[in-house]
Formats: C-alpha cells, sequence, structure tokens
C-alpha cells in the first residue's frame, strides 16, 4: 500500500476576478494603476504595512506625479498622502468596492525607465508611532489618557477601557509621565499601547480612528470556516490551505506562571501578584513547576497589577498552540476574528483567533492570504493543555 499523501486545498468561489484600485486622498488615480501589492495586517503591536507596485502611464503623468509632492514652504510640514487600498470580485454583479486599507506614504522608489514606482505605506497607528511625548498627566483615567494622546495626534479616538486612575501614586494624586529619553514612554504608541495592555485591551486603526477596546467574542457574523477532511490513507487529504503547518509549544503546555511587581518609594511598599492556570493570587502558585515570567509596574495598585497579570498570561499562553497555512483570498478576514477549525481530530481543533493576515495580490498571482491563528481564549487553553 502506497504511503504517499496528497493535498489538496478547497478552491473559494468567492473571488473568481479579483480586482483592486488605489485611491489617493480619496480620489482613483489611473496614471499609477495597480500592479501588485502586499498587505500585513496583525493584532501585534504595530502598525498594519501595505507594499505595493503601481504601472505609471507616462501620457497621463505627464501633467506632474502624486506621488512627488512639493516641498512645503518654510516653517511648515509636509502633508500626509491618504491612500486608500479597495477590492471587489468582478465576476458578481453589483459587487462594491471594499476598503482593505487606509493609511499613509511611508517611502516612495520611482524608476522611470521601468515606469514603476514602489511604495510603502502605514496605517493611522503610524501617527502615534511617530509622535514624541515629553508631559505629565495628572489624575486621569486610562481612557481619559489615551483619548487626550490620540487627540493630540490629530486622529479621532474610539476608547473603551475599564481603567481607573494611573500612573505613579503620590499620596493623593496620580501621575502618568513621559519623557523623550530616560522613561519607558517615548512615543505617543508607548504610552497608549501600554495603557492598552494594562487594560486588557486591542489598540489598532480602522480608517483614521484609533481604536482601543476589548477584543471581540467569536459570533457567527466574524468567525469562519477552515475546511479539513482526511477519511483515511487511500484518499488524500482536503483542506481549505496550503501549506497547512499546525505547531505545539510544549515549553508554555508545562506551565506558565506570570509574576507582577509593584512599588512605591516614598510609603516603601512593595506588591506582587500571580497568575497561573489556577487563578490569580498575591502569593506565588503552591507548584514548582511551570516557566515564571516577571514584569514590573512601579506606582500601580493591587487592581492594576492583577489585570496586567491576567493579560500578559494570555498573551503567553496563545502561543502555545499555533495554525498557519495560505488560503485563497477573502476580503473580509482580518485580524481580531476567529476561525472555526474541525476534522483533523486532535487538540487544534476548535475556535481560534485570527492573528495575522497578510494578503497578496498580483495579475499573475491572484488573490492569496498568508494567515496564522492562535487561540486566546485561556479557559479552553487551560482545558485542552495534556
Amino acid at each position: 500500500m502506497s504511503t504517499d499523501m496528497t493535498r489538496a486545498a478547497t478552491q473559494a468561489a468567492t473571488w473568481r476576478a479579483p480586482r483592486a484600485r488605489l485611491l489617493v486622498n480619496g480620489t482613483e488615480r489611473t496614471e499609477t494603476g495597480l500592479e501588485a501589492f502586499t498587505l500585513t495586517r496583525t493584532r501585534y503591536s504595530r502598525a498594519d504595512t501595505l507594499e505595493m507596485t503601481l504601472a505609471v502611464d507616462r501620457a497621463q503623468a505627464a501633467s506632474g506625479l502624486w506621488f512627488d509632492v512639493p516641498a512645503p514652504a518654510t516653517g511648515s510640514v509636509l502633508p500626509d498622502t491618504d491612500i486608500q487600498l479597495q477590492m471587489r470580485d468582478a465576476a458578481r454583479d453589483g459587487n462594491q468596492w471594499t476598503t482593505l486599507f487606509q493609511g499613509i506614504v511611508d517611502h516612495v522608489e520611482w524608476s522611470p525607465a521601468e515606469t514603476s514606482v514602489h511604495i510603502q505605506c502605514r496605517d493611522y497607528l503610524a501617527r502615534l508611532l511617530d509622535m514624541r511625548v515629553l508631559d505629565g498627566w495628572m489624575n486621569m483615567t486610562g481612557a481619559d489618557l489615551a483619548r487626550a494622546v490620540i487627540t493630540a495626534a490629530g486622529l479621532p479616538p474610539d476608547v473603551t477601557m475599564d481603567t481607573a486612575m494611573v500612573g505613579q501614586f503620590w499620596q493623593v494624586e496620580h501621575k502618568r509621565t513621559a519623557a523623550t529619553s530616560h522613561g519607558r514612554f517615548q512615543t505617543a504608541f508607548d504610552l497608549v499601547s501600554a495603557l492598552a495592555i494594562q487594560a486588557g485591551c486591542d489598540l489598532y486603526a480602522s480608517g483614521t480612528t484609533i481604536i482601543c477596546a476589548p477584543p471581540p467574542t467569536a459570533s457567527t457574523a466574524n468567525t469562519h470556516v477552515l475546511d479539513y477532511a482526511d477519511t483515511g490513507p487511500l484518499s488524500p487529504i482536503s483542506m481549505g490551505a496550503s501549506g497547512l503547518r499546525l505547531t505545539r509549544d510544549y515549553q508554555i503546555d508545562r506551565g506558565v506562571v506570570v509574576h507582577v511587581m509593584s512599588w512605591d518609594s516614598r510609603q516603601r511598599t512593595k506588591v506582587a501578584y500571580y497568575w497561573s492556570a489556577a487563578g490569580g493570587s498575591a502569593t506565588a502558585p503552591a507548584t514548582s513547576g511551570g516557566n515564571v515570567h516577571s514584569f514590573s509596574l512601579p506606582g500601580a495598585r493591587l487592581d492594576g497589577l492583577e489585570q496586567y497579570a491576567r493579560q500578559k498570561y494570555s498573551q503567553i499562553v496563545a502561543h502555545a498552540r499555533t495554525i498557519t497555512g495560505t488560503m485563497p483570498g477573502c476580503v473580509m478576514l482580518a485580524p481580531r476574528q476567529f476561525m472555526q477549525v474541525s476534522g483533523t481530530g486532535t487538540t487544534w481543533d476548535g475556535t481560534l483567533d485570527v492573528d495575522s493576515v497578510t494578503s497578496s495580490f498580483s495579475w499573475q498571482g491572484g488573490f492569496s492570504q498568508q494567515v496564522t491563528l492562535r487561540r486566546r481564549d485561556t479557559s479552553t487553553q487551560e482545558d485542552s493543555n495534556g
């Protein structure tokens, strides 16, 4: 009996004729047709990025190149160039353009002889990443502070955080400080990201709006299905992704303990908190097994330490099981959604979070997506450990 195994990725009928276009400052520019792009979107602490190659129509571009922005007047700054990447399926009548990405141009490489231009962009989190901070905020909640910093970057905030006063506690008041040197927070992104992590929230851009909110839960509306069927060694495995890889980290599965410590130099007090599969405690777990990960959070109160420890624990154990693969392109697939995996008959089966999606498009290669899935529901994670 042959032991060879063939794998067949199921074909998605959604995108039979994918089309893509580019809007520059809200207007389609036909003189620079889109040839190919790579869009990387994640739920990690970074901005989404877009790299694209455009074909330059010399006849239409004779009146000027939109990516060659004139130098600003003395004392002024160069304005941002807003980029929107949109797609639709031309095989379906009435399909509207859907925006996959909106951000700003970072880098341009023009090749006149090849009549092409390569452009790199970041989403609007770039405004926070590029904004240096040197300030102190008195007696503000985490949500109020996040709104203030995002607004100072010139962007509308959408903040949903359940936090009390944040920052160093000085007798009767709280103060959150930031500095361009000798400090933890050198950029606006550093500061808001730390607040989001402490509150168990995701920080990301949706268009020009910066969202800081708890991650969504799985529902019918945001859950996709990864097909998988193995009917026996004499038949090929059928699955909805090519190059499917399922990995497991047994170092994490042996147990994780998160230890967070805080101190108040004026009161000369120290507080510690621990989080593990057994839950949270102000004392170290009785069992000696497991990897201990220690963090410091100066000036925080006990409730803040508990929230921070639980969030860190969730981030670490999410890496115990990972699924990666390349799928036919789906314009609606994005981080902070979910994917149902079944049929493998292993501990990888279940509902996993979409951690990252790298979308690739070209006229030669079509539209495909490299997807990374992890399980971030710690209760499910703990139950499946073995």
